[in-house]
Parts: C-alpha cells; sequence; structure tokens
C-alpha cells in the first residue's frame, strides 16, 4: 500500500499520443494491477507524459491537440476557414523537434498527469472489463455503445482509471477494429488499400522488392492526418 519498499516513487508512462501508445498505456496498468494492485491506489504513483497529436499553426499561433476528438471538434467548429491553419500531426515522439522536447519539459507540470484509483468497484472493473478473457460479452457491448467524439478532457490533472479505460482505451478498441476487419466493399483493411492506393499512384506494375516499396509509400506519406 506504499511505496517505502520500492526503489523508486512514481513510474511515469512515456508513450506516443496515439491510439498505440493508448494500448501500450492500459497493458501496463493492466499488468500493475493484475501482479501489484495495491500499487494502483497508491496515490501519484502512476503518472503519464503527455505530448500533442497535432499542431494547428497560423503565424505565431500555435494550437496544440492532445486527442483526435479534440482536434476535429475544433475542426469541425472553423468549418471553411481551418484550411487557413497548417496541420502537423505527430506520429510518435521521435515526430518532436529538439527545440519542442526541451520545451515540453520546460514545462513538464502541463504535460504531467496524475492515475487515481477512486474505488474497487469503478476503476477495477473497468481494467477487467477491458483486459479479462471472461468478459468478451460484455467488452461487445462497451463498444457497441461507444459514442464518437469519446475523449479524456485533457484540461484534467487526475485521471481516474476508469475515465481512461471509457474514454481513451476504447478510441484505441475502435481504431484496432476498423483496421483489422476488411470492408465489405472492397475486401480491403484500411493498409492494404493505402498500398493499393500507392502502388496505382506510381503505376507499379512490375514484381518489387517490399522494402523498397515500404520506403516509396512512405515518401509519398499517405497518411489519415496528412
Amino acid at each position: 500500500d506504499s511505496t517505502k519498499g520500492l526503489r523508486y516513487g512514481h513510474l511515469m508512462i512515456m508513450t506516443d499520443q496515439d491510439h498505440d501508445g493508448s494500448h501500450i498505456k492500459g497493458l501496463l496498468i493492466n499488468f500493475i494491477h493484475k501482479e501489484w494492485p495495491s500499487l494502483l491506489k497508491v496515490p501519484s504513483f502512476l503518472v503519464e507524459f503527455i505530448t500533442p497529436i497535432i499542431k494547428a499553426t497560423k503565424g505565431k499561433s500555435v494550437k496544440p491537440f492532445y486527442s483526435m476528438p479534440d482536434y476535429e471538434a475544433w475542426k469541425e467548429d472553423l468549418g471553411a476557414s481551418a484550411s487557413s491553419w497548417t496541420i502537423k500531426y505527430y506520429k510518435g515522439l521521435g515526430t518532436s523537434t529538439a527545440e519542442e522536447g526541451r520545451d515540453y519539459f520546460e514545462h513538464i507540470a502541463l504535460h504531467k498527469k496524475d492515475f487515481v484509483w477512486a474505488d474497487d468497484k469503478e476503476d477495477g472493473e473497468a481494467i477487467e472489463l477491458a483486459f479479462s478473457k471472461k468478459k468478451i460479452s460484455e467488452r461487445k457491448d462497451w463498444l457497441t455503445n461507444y459514442q464518437p467524439g469519446t475523449c479524456l478532457d485533457q484540461r484534467e490533472k487526475r485521471i481516474k482509471y476508469s475515465d481512461f479505460i471509457n474514454k481513451e482505451l476504447i478510441l484505441f478498441s475502435m481504431a484496432d477494429l476498423e483496421r483489422s476487419i476488411p470492408s465489405m466493399v472492397d475486401g480491403f483493411k484500411p493498409g492494404q488499400r493505402k498500398i493499393l492506393f500507392c502502388s496505382f499512384k506510381k503505376n507499379l506494375v512490375k514484381e518489387s522488392k517490399v522494402c523498397q516499396r515500404a520506403f516509396e509509400f512512405v515518401y509519398w506519406n499517405y497518411h489519415a492526418y496528412s
């Protein structure tokens, strides 16, 4: 119930801000919950360090967004005028420049969030819902009831584990379904469709090495947010 017997007092998660980063956070939370559940109840033992997933720039004005739903809501509110902003999508931590990295740590209080345990029923059951093999049916209902636009309020400095599961991890689960299930229209998954798109753009008709084409597809930068 305390960290006195440990060699450290806190554990900070620093993952990419995308859906896969959320999944890594969830896996780590689930691991601790299974092996050392009392640690999650220690105030501020588990913290996370967040960075923007998108920055919108217009002149000297810079707007950082920490979730795609927040960005999409802002873009929808602006309407046609959103095109006057320059958008940069941060695929991972490596996308940030050295200057941006220094800025993050100079203002670390803006980027650090504490996870908090509300109660066993609310938080414990939420973690079980997301990861337990015994909760497959309940998990299907959880995903079926997902509401577009759901996201964590990144202005909050303290995050309940149940809120993380229901407002952030669920975005990964929905994205994972989307990219894992072929479309009934063309039979392709999104990744396969992007490869086909780039192949048509490059007029590829001969056999070639995967590594060579992978580089070319990255060069074309065919990405949902580019």
